[in-house]
């Protein structure tokens, strides 16, 4: 299973970003995509997961992840 996430621009202002990682994330990011115009001055980048970074943590007791960021790149 993908993450996807779908970056929302108009008329170059960045207005935010929708995020999915469901199992049907592909079709919810086309979804919404499908309702935002080119023409009402949208702009919008398609991007995938394609990665992970990691913030580690280890002790004598074990190593613990203490936060981890979804790496994106853009969907081919």
């Amino acid at each position: 299973m993908h993450t996807y996430r779908l970056v929302i621009h108009r008329h170059d202002r960045l207005l935010g970003h929708f995020e999915s990682g469901t199992p049907w994330s592909h079709d919810a990011i086309k979804d919404i995509a499908a309702r935002l115009s080119e023409a009402d001055g949208y702009r919008l980048e398609f991007l995938v997961a394609s990665g992970e970074r990691r913030l580690l943590e280890s002790r004598p007791d074990g190593v613990r992840v203490l936060s981890s960021e979804l790496l994106f790149s853009p969907l081919p």
